[in-house]
């Protein structure tokens, strides 16, 4: 497979319960990444954007969180939901400003 020009790395880390640091798996990351594969898919943007499994990213205490790279963004407290907001905005070379918690 090509490169991609963009690339969604999901943290998909998983920590044991009442850990105090929490984990993005437990928010619901798991999900976010599904979700997202499935709509670059269905959508024909797999072509150019991928998205990817992750360990931790270090941002524990944001929710489910995204890295969006080249634009070395990170998304926080990303749910299922907008998975299609971040797939386009990807496909098209934008960020979701709205998610954004570091550049």
């Amino acid at each position: 497979m090509a490169h991609r020009d963009h690339y969604l790395f999901v943290c998909t880390n998983r920590r044991s319960e009442g850990h105090p640091k929490g984990s993005c798996a437990a928010n619901g990351s798991e999900e976010v990444l599904d979700q997202l594969k499935e709509i670059l898919a269905k959508t024909g943007a797999s072509r150019t954007v991928r998205a990817c499994a992750s360990g931790c990213l270090d941002f524990c205490g944001v929710g489910a969180a995204v890295v969006h790279e080249p634009e070395h963004v990170v998304y926080g407290h990303v749910a299922r939901s907008d998975a299609g907001e971040i797939a386009s905005a990807a496909a098209a070379g934008r960020t979701v400003e709205r998610l954004v918690i570091a550049r």
